[in-house]
């Protein structure tokens, strides 16, 4: 009986995160190149002579989704998006990442950078500077900024022979300790931006089934527990009569 509770407890606690990661996703169903994160379980089959089997749930970590999101149409300059599977990579100042979020803006400095003021890199892991103008800036599907007939760069797209070991960092990005290849299956798309792949309907739905199997083991745990409390007051009991 002990270990029907422990399997549910086991239960419960992936449940728990279950839970936390789907909100995670409904919370980011509207940040830009934002991928939805699943759950990983193993089942540990617990062997008990004459018994039927129950398995403990081992939660084994995340994993994400990197189907790509729908593109919305803005129209802004440096408003980027991937069709493909590639990344950019960019810099925070600690080191060199990949996102699929191209909402990208000109500094004081004239230097490229995202929303969060990370540095946009080219082929060569330098940063990108262009010079502000009425011309009308191109950018074009290898990533090449071009002003009028000068080119200012050529915006680095990257992209990953094994997925499973890119993992999320935080929001829209990621790290891997692959070396990425140059991009060959992916154009960028000026004026676009590549929404999350979040489902709010299936992320609800997901929330839905997790609170009622949340509770379906609670319950299971509860009568458990009486029937543990049971047979130890049966055990507890003085034997009538005697010799």
């Amino acid at each position: 009986m002990e270990n029907s509770i422990y399997i549910g407890l086991s239960r419960q606690a992936a449940l728990r995160r279950q839970m936390s990661q789907v909100a995670n996703n409904i919370a980011n169903m509207n940040t830009t190149g934002f991928k939805r994160e699943l759950m990983i379980y193993q089942a540990y089959e617990t062997k008990i002579p004459f018994t039927q089997t129950n398995d403990f749930v081992i939660d084994r970590g995340s994993a994400i989704d990197h189907s790509p999101g729908a593109m919305r149409l803005t129209g802004n300059t440096f408003d980027l998006a991937i069709d493909g599977p590639g990344y950019f990579q960019v810099d925070d100042g600690t080191g060199t990442f990949y996102t699929r979020n191209g909402t990208f803006s000109l500094d004081e400095n004239n230097q490229l950078v995202t929303n969060q003021g990370y540095q946009v890199l080219d082929a060569g892991g330098e940063p990108i500077f262009v010079p502000r103008s009425d011309e009308k800036i191109v950018i074009e599907s290898d990533g090449s900024v071009r002003l009028g007939d000068d080119v200012y760069g050529r915006i680095a797209v990257v992209e990953f022979d094994n997925m499973i070991g890119v993992r999320k960092v935080r929001g829209s990005l990621f790290e891997s300790d692959e070396l990425p290849r140059p991009a060959e299956n992916s154009e960028v798309q000026q004026g676009l931006i590549e929404t999350s792949n979040v489902s709010p309907i299936l992320e609800l739905t997901n929330m839905i089934e997790v609170s009622r199997a949340y509770d379906s083991v609670k319950n299971m745990i509860s009568s458990e527990n009486d029937r543990t409390k049971q047979a130890l007051e049966r055990l507890a009991r003085p034997v009538q009569g005697g010799a």
